[in-house]
């Protein structure tokens, strides 16, 4: 397999812009700092995971209302009024621009593709842009009477369920056969039939929700990089990042535009990725036998 993929998996929720599901919940009429430390806060507590926590109390919530229940068509509401830090939603074009600038990368046929890989909730997240430019998205999901009004929890992504995530992609997975057939992602493979080998992944996080891909990722020669959301004005989330051996570079302020720091270190870890591509591919062809 030519593995001339590099694929770039993001966290959207304080990575790429503001937390979506707290703009869910504000937008419903729930007072977000009672229901996130409060309600939530004590199911986790008593044993629930995060995750399923916020899911659930979300349809308790709005279980018995009438007017503004929780539905899909309001989380696409929330979905197209979400802003985006500054450069988020085009620096991987950007950084694809910048491959197809060079002859050698070009010729080689070295792409990028880009997944969001998030706790929040999959409706919201496609109805903004990131919808119509990443290659997937993969998040929570609630399953829908025929009114639209969300009834019970489809699917969650959890702290760990995210590295299911990333090995599907890296055994070249499409999203739609892994949610038809969950099983396939343990289908055994060796290393060099791998669509994308961990080696040619970055993932981009900024909570304790991905510390366990940032751990995987990084012990498996894949790209971790930390970033703190501009709001974090005390730089808790930055802090619990810096803390342990889980981030190849950062955390860096979440901002993508061309110059900043960050977009700066993306560019030299995606051009050394694919100059490791480039590598390989000699070494095989002066390796393979002549007749």
């Amino acid at each position: 397999m030519a593995q001339d993929v590099i694929a770039i998996i993001c966290d959207c929720d304080g990575t790429l812009c503001p937390d979506t599901t707290n703009q869910l919940v504000s937008s419903l009429g729930i007072n977000t700092e009672e229901f996130w430390n409060r309600d939530v806060d004590a199911l986790v507590s008593d044993g629930w995971d995060h995750t399923l926590a916020y899911l659930n109390k979300l349809l308790e919530v709005t279980r018995d209302r009438l007017i503004d229940p929780l539905s899909r068509s309001k989380m696409e509401d929330v979905g197209r009024q979400v802003e985006f830090y500054p450069g988020a939603l085009d620096f991987v074009r950007r950084l694809q621009d910048r491959l197809s600038g060079n002859s050698e990368y070009r010729e080689a046929g070295i792409s990028i593709e880009w997944y969001i890989l998030s706790s929040g909730i999959e409706d919201i997240l496609r109805a903004t842009e990131l919808g119509r430019i990443a290659t997937d998205i993969f998040g929570c999901a609630f399953d829908y009477e025929p009114t639209g009004r969300a009834t019970t929890v489809k699917r969650s992504v959890t702290f760990t369920e995210k590295t299911k995530f990333a090995h599907a992609i890296s055994k070249g997975i499409s999203g739609e056969e892994l949610r038809r057939r969950p099983y396939r992602v343990n289908d055994a493979m060796k290393e060099e039939d791998k669509r994308v080998p961990f080696q040619n992944m970055v993932y981009i996080g900024d909570g304790p929700s991905d510390i366990p891909c940032f751990s995987m990722i990084k012990a498996l020669a894949g790209h971790a990089i930390g970033v703190w959301p501009p709001e974090d004005s005390e730089l808790k989330k930055s802090f619990e990042l810096a803390q342990g051996d889980r981030l190849t570079v950062g955390p860096y302020k979440a901002d993508y535009l061309e110059g900043s720091d960050l977009f700066r270190m993306l560019w030299r870890i995606v051009e050394g990725i694919a100059d490791s591509m480039l590598e390989k591919r000699q070494q095989q062809f002066r390796s393979a036998p002549s007749h």
